[in-house]
């Protein structure tokens, strides 16, 4: 089988997700699939900031965008300085052979239990996070 690689999204960093949702949905076409508030436990294990966040996942064609709005007043005031594109999702055919694979070259692979599933990060030298994810046929 030929293994398949694919970004399947990217996410955005705001202190204004209502502005950036109306943004891609009116003058590029986006639709909403999924709005909800991230626990404080999710939020921290992924991107290192204890709180709330509202998540809102954009998508047109083959493409997503992921947009992350801490609820929290002294959180906004943190990500001032990180707002805009903060990551961005990497399709793998086997995420779990790859991931070990990762582990096997000394990559740190940070494990975040969410629901019944596990998300996998890794980050690049320069600091830019990257989600491992599973490739699916369209």
């Amino acid at each position: 089988m030929e293994n398949k690689f694919a970004c399947d999204h990217i996410g955005i960093f705001t202190n204004n997700s209502k502005e950036l949702e109306n943004f891609y949905i009116k003058i590029l076409e986006f639709k909403k699939e999924k709005e909800e508030i991230l626990p404080k436990s999710i939020f921290r294990s992924i991107f290192e900031i204890a709180t709330d966040c509202r998540f809102i996942r954009l998508k047109t064609n083959n493409m997503k965008l992921e947009i992350f709005q801490p609820l929290s007043i002294r959180a906004k005031k943190r990500i001032n300085d990180m707002i805009g594109i903060n990551h961005w999702g990497y399709c793998v055919a086997n995420r779990k052979k790859f991931v070990q694979k990762l582990k096997q070259k000394k990559v740190n692979v940070t494990e975040v239990k969410r629901n019944e599933h596990v998300i996998y990060f890794i980050t690049d030298p320069d600091g830019n996070k990257i989600e491992i994810r599973k490739y699916y046929k369209k």
